[in-house]
């Protein structure tokens, strides 16, 4: 029997409180913490994804826009480029704004959408949030007052993740943690209707991205230790969840990529290898939890889940054998040398204290330390048969150690794991176990260690150079009158520069790189023609544009390491670039291109 809980201040144990009012405390909280976040109109987490979702929304309500047309036209590096992001992400905000377009122009339409959906969205994780804590307080009790200041610390120590939900945040990460809130529910009510929210959590995220996969691996390999032991009445949850994952990557499938698309073969997006994936391993897990009691041999399990599979992981390696290289294979050593390998988030919590990162330091070390004084809970709850609490701490405890060596992940285990801590409260406040002191003290020794890392690992001062330049530099506040005195055409420029060119220009032009992976050959283009010495390699590159443009900032360049690059930014010419004028003075630079005079 579950819990439930009073928000009153009684002093004494927890008394019954409906799930709604829970609902409500935390998703005030973490309102108010988004409202703060967007107060001053700078997002703590936005970032140049927004950007080209707005942009990829925008494409699909033009006129030229198709539901099953993933390419960007603004885009040409020169071939097309194609987006890998999922229209189960643009589907609210195109439903939004089509339902406003009757009181408003699209453009206000759009932004409406933009503004009230991630929030909504918030509501939505705040209430699979109540409930994933109402039940992990099963047989626990707690003073009002106490369970009201856990809540607000969980949802506090939950930031990052909360702060995915501001409004204008459009990115696909809220929706993917709405997904993982999904699986971890289903798995702290080990039902069968838990078990369709995990199969159907686990899909939704692929459909995303692959982003979580690990994460959902975790998960399922949990599941399957479970049936192989016989534990848990595992069954009612692994067949609900093989039946959904089957069902929502098929709908999926239909809705969002089309026929076309659902047989294509794209590594780094949900298509056809992982469709395959989805369906066969849900199909096995499925049948085998289905036919297979509590009392087949774990052996006979074992082999009767990792025979086929091994079969289905080799056939799919040899269909798709373009997918060995993993979903990153796309981009050229170039590309990877002068921008992959230089991004902050796919490198491990080093560069946080080579950056002084110190704010992200101290959550992640909170969140390290709570990891630890939490690991009594999972513990406690395998002693008494409850397996699903201990698959989603060790779901959240992954995600953590995932973030240590690749800091993408960062908002994740600070979602998850601050989930047991109400739980946690309740469990040390009601015993004095010896494990709580043993963790208490690791937990302090970790901290220690995060601080002493401060003094092994201290800030490094690097010196901006022109690749840093052309990733991070943008035209803010300046003038592009220019790009509408000449006929629309290709811009060569880098790739820092891409979107607000992308949201300045006209119709009919399109930018030339930007910086995600399936931009790389574009990319690779920019690069050959910015920092190269060899004249015919510059030609080469730039063969397939009609403009190039600069932002012109007056920053040291090395003209060594980039000589086009240094020659414009430092405001002067070059051979077969001829300047537009613009209408007002602009550190925005146009230039046509004459190839045959380029040198």
């Amino acid at each position: 029997m579950v819990s439930t809980i009073s928000l009153s201040d009684s002093g004494s144990a927890v008394r019954e409180t409906p799930l709604w009012r829970m609902f409500l405390f935390i998703y005030g909280t973490a309102l108010a913490m988004v409202l703060l976040d967007v107060a001053d109109g700078v997002p703590f987490v936005g970032d140049v994804d927004d950007r080209l979702r707005e942009l990829q929304i925008r494409s699909l309500m033009s006129a030229q826009g198709h539901w099953f047309d993933l390419s960007l036209p603004f885009v040409s590096m020169p071939e097309a480029y194609v987006s890998p992001w999922s229209r189960l992400v643009d589907l609210p905000y195109v439903v939004i704004a089509w339902l406003s377009q009757p009181w408003l122009p699209t453009e206000q339409a759009l932004s409406l959408a933009f503004h009230i959906w991630p929030p909504i969205m918030l509501a939505i994780f705040s209430l699979l949030a109540a409930a994933a804590v109402r039940r992990l307080m099963s047989g626990l009790a707690m003073s009002g007052t106490a369970f009201s200041l856990s809540l607000a610390l969980m949802t506090m120590l939950m930031s990052i993740g909360v702060l995915e939900f501001s409004p204008g945040r459009i990115d696909h990460h809220n929706v993917q943690i709405i997904a993982l809130m999904m699986i971890f529910g289903g798995l702290v009510r080990w039902d069968r209707l838990g078990g369709l929210m995990v199969g159907a959590g686990a899909a939704i995220s692929t459909v995303i991205g692959l982003e979580c996969l690990p994460f959902v691996t975790i998960v399922y390999a949990g599941l399957v230790a479970c049936h192989i032991a016989g534990v848990g009445d595992v069954r009612r949850v692994i067949v609900p969840a093989s039946v959904s994952m089957i069902v929502v990557s098929i709908v999926s499938a239909v809705a969002f990529l089309g026929p076309i698309g659902a047989f294509s073969t794209q590594c780094d997006a949900f298509s056809a290898p992982y469709i395959v994936l989805l369906c066969g391993f849900s199909l096995m897990l499925g049948t085998c939890a289905a036919l297979q009691g509590r009392g087949a041999h774990p052996v006979v399990k074992l082999l009767s889940l990792a025979v086929p599979g091994a079969l289905l992981l080799g056939a799919a390696a040899l269909i798709f054998p373009s997918c060995l290289a993993g979903p990153y294979g796309i981009i050229d050593p170039l590309s990877r040398a002068l921008w992959f390998d230089r991004i902050w988030q796919e490198k491990s919590i080093l560069y946080f204290y080579e950056g002084g990162r110190y704010n992200l330091l101290v959550l992640l070390g909170l969140t390290t330390s709570f990891a630890i004084l939490a690991l009594p809970f999972p513990i406690a709850c395998l002693r008494k048969g409850q397996y699903g609490p201990a698959i989603a701490y060790l779901m959240a405890a992954g995600a953590l150690v995932l973030t240590l060596l690749v800091t993408r992940n960062i908002r994740f285990p600070m979602v998850f794991l601050p989930i047991f801590l109400p739980a946690v409260v309740a469990m040390y406040t009601g015993s004095r176990a010896v494990y709580g002191r043993i963790c208490g003290l690791a937990a302090l020794g970790l901290i220690a260690l995060f601080v002493l890392g401060r003094f092994w690992f201290p800030p490094v001062h690097k010196p901006f150079d022109a690749i840093d330049y052309m990733a991070g530099l943008d035209c803010k506040g300046q003038d592009f009158s220019a790009l509408a005195s000449v006929p629309a055409g290709r811009i060569a420029l880098p790739q820092g520069l891409a979107l607000q060119v992308a949201f300045a220009a006209p119709p009919g032009f399109s930018v030339g790189a930007i910086p995600f992976h399936r931009a790389s050959p574009g990319m690779r283009r920019m690069y050959e023609t910015f920092l190269t010495s060899d004249a015919v390699l510059r030609r080469q590159a730039l063969a397939p544009f009609d403009y190039l443009a600069v932002c012109a900032f007056p920053y040291e360049i090395d003209g060594a390491q980039a000589p086009l690059y240094a020659a414009l930014m430092h405001g002067g010419g070059w051979p077969g670039l001829e300047p537009v004028a613009s209408a007002a003075p602009s550190d925005f630079k146009l230039f046509r291109i004459d190839h045959a005079a380029l040198q």
